[in-house]
């Protein structure tokens, strides 16, 4: 029995961390896509509209936020994929405040980014790219006592160091994730990933 279970956990462990981290030497693009709980009736339409709706929040969830705010929650040790063969973590912006929030988007792209502490100072790592194209710009709003929950890939590279995640809501406020350990290279900080258009209904350049 006691064999069965040791090889049980190795064909589990195999399953969970058989995919790769990231390693890479370039500032990866923005991915946390996001929909909305409420219609943006200011925007002028035609953007990208994401399904990643927000969700009622749970009694599991709710624990990860300690405050009656809008928060961001980094849980690195749940473990998912980010996408095929790539190995990734839980993200969550945690509404429990009793009003509902609404945040800046391009084409449902939020305005979140991860930064490295890197010679006593916070740095971008990952970066938004811009839109040429009015019609990108919107908001996506988020109610009291709900959630978005997104999965941010797993970075490695040869320096080690803490993370966290930067979101911008509004001219007056910026919110910072908890912090956590991981690695990276050195030209993360400055070169950007890089993107060219795929056709006129593509709007970005970088």
């Amino acid at each position: 029995m006691k064999k069965l279970i040791f090889f049980l956990l190795i064909l589990i462990s195999q399953i969970s961390f058989g995919q790769e981290c990231l390693n890479v030497k370039f500032k990866l693009r923005g991915y946390f896509y996001a929909g909305t709980s409420q219609v943006d009736s200011t925007a002028l339409g035609g953007f990208y509209e994401d399904k990643n709706l927000p969700k009622i929040l749970t009694s599991e969830i709710s624990e990860y936020s300690k405050s009656n705010k809008l928060e961001i929650i980094v849980k690195p040790d749940l473990i998912t994929e980010f996408e095929k063969g790539i190995s990734g973590f839980k993200v969550f912006i945690i509404n429990k405040s009793d009003s509902i929030k609404e945040l800046p988007a391009q084409d449902s792209r939020l305005y979140l980014k991860r930064q490295v502490f890197y010679k006593n100072e916070w740095k971008d790592i990952e970066y938004l790219p811009s839109s040429w194209c009015g019609n990108s710009y919107h908001s996506v709003f988020i109610k009291p006592n709900e959630y978005w929950d997104f999965t941010a890939p797993c970075l490695k590279g040869k320096i080690d160091t803490k993370f966290r995640f930067e979101l911008y809501v509004n001219e007056k406020l910026t919110l910072y994730s908890n912090e956590f350990n991981g690695s990276f290279n050195k030209k993360q900080l400055k070169k950007e990933q890089g993107h060219k258009p795929i056709g006129i209904m593509d709007p970005y350049n970088n």
